[in-house]
């Protein structure tokens, strides 16, 4: 398929290296999605390029993928990807249509907040988080309606980044534009979630949108437990106060780190996971 992406090509060691550079034009690229070897990007034109890392050229390109500003994407496996959009949509896209319209599209009825932010359950891929512009973490089950699952009052000012733990994913963590971030932790073995303990502490609103379906409970995620009289939960504030904007996050094992606007680098090595 034609690509109307730039690319450039160093050889800094003969044919051994290459680095391939692909770019939305004069647009921002905003977002960035791997699960190797396929990479996509999306961005302020509303495209979506798919390529991988170890082929020439670009896979697929969808034009106009989008009319607003696509902010986020992550693979949900490796045919299909889940972008959010700048009026507060989720799109479902699956690379073995053909068609360039999504699968399915997901939204809070009446909103239009923008969201800035999305995570994938690494377990159960049909269970995504998102963050936006109210702050607010979103819970979505995208085999169920068209509607988060829970909602829960989070941050007083943009989300930026949200991830669950890679091989715990009974913890996420989320961070914003207030310059706090978060530890967030479920738990299935209790009728009750357990909390953190140490840090700051502080008392969380959540509310269900939807039920969940019938099926084995056993096999339906902590973060998907549906009764909202359980639903008050305990986020651990993991940085001191007065930190400026927290734009970026990442976590492995019981490394935590993030980057601010006042130029420094957080790392906690002692994550309790």
């Amino acid at each position: 398929m034609q690509s109307t992406c730039h690319r450039k090509s160093a050889k800094p060691d003969g044919d051994r290296s290459r680095l391939r550079l692909y770019s939305h034009q004069t647009y921002l690229q905003l977002g960035l999605g791997t699960t190797s070897p396929e990479i996509v990007t999306v961005g302020e034109d509303g495209r979506i390029i798919l390529f991988r890392a170890d082929q020439e050229g670009v896979i697929r390109t969808i034009e106009n993928a989008d009319s607003s500003t696509i902010h986020a994407v992550t693979f949900l496996r490796t045919t299909e990807i889940l972008t959010v959009n700048s009026i507060g949509q989720l799109k479902l896209w699956d690379f073995r249509q053909q068609s360039n319209e999504p699968s399915q599209i997901l939204s809070l009825t009446g909103d239009r907040v923008p969201l800035h932010c999305v995570a994938r359950h690494p377990n159960q891929q049909h269970i995504v988080a998102t963050g936006g512009q109210d702050g607010m973490l979103c819970i979505w089950d995208v085999r169920q309606g068209k509607m988060p699952f829970s909602l829960m009052e989070a941050h007083s000012a943009e989300m930026w980044e949200v991830h669950f733990h890679p091989s715990n994913p009974d913890h996420l963590f989320s961070c914003s534009e207030d310059g706090s971030l978060l530890h967030w932790e479920t738990s299935s073995n209790s009728d009750t979630p357990s909390f953190l303990q140490g840090g700051r502490n502080t008392s969380i609103n959540s509310r269900s949108a939807i039920a969940p379906a019938g099926g084995n409970q056993s096999l339906i995620s902590a973060w998907l437990t549906g009764d909202s009289g359980k639903g008050r939960l305990e986020a651990t504030h993991m940085l001191p106060s007065q930190t400026l904007s927290v734009n970026s996050l990442d976590v492995l094992g019981q490394c935590l780190v993030c980057g601010t606007d006042g130029e420094a680098i957080y790392i906690d090595r002692q994550v309790p996971i």
